[in-house]
């Protein structure tokens, strides 16, 4: 039974490393910068899971602790960006505005 749970658990690992460099690659091509925003997160969100994964499949308790000041590490990040690119696209306090048509980034 043993061995069966840490085939599962390592399967799991695999399939999580996968999909995280498929985020990865979505985080490098995607056309628009909010898909490379939400591609990052996903990313965070998978790095989260691997690690509680390898939690259980090591037997270390405090890979938990780690797992939940990285998530909010991460929440953070994903805030301060968002709130950046709020900024940018209504244009900053005391910034000119530009003339002519709208630029999208």
């Amino acid at each position: 039974m043993e061995t069966i749970k840490t085939v599962v658990l390592q399967g799991s690992a695999i399939a999580l490393a996968l999909l995280i460099l498929a985020s990865l690659l979505r985080a490098v091509l995607g056309p628009r910068f909010t898909d490379r925003i939400i591609a990052v997160n996903v990313i965070n969100t998978l790095v989260v899971a691997e690690i509680v994964l390898l939690s259980v499949l090591l037997r270390e308790d405090f890979l938990v602790d780690v797992a939940l000041v990285y998530a909010l590490l991460s929440f953070l990040a994903v805030v301060i960006v968002a709130r950046l690119v709020l900024l940018k696209r209504r244009g900053m306090p005391g910034q000119k505005k530009q003339r002519g048509g709208s630029r999208h980034v």
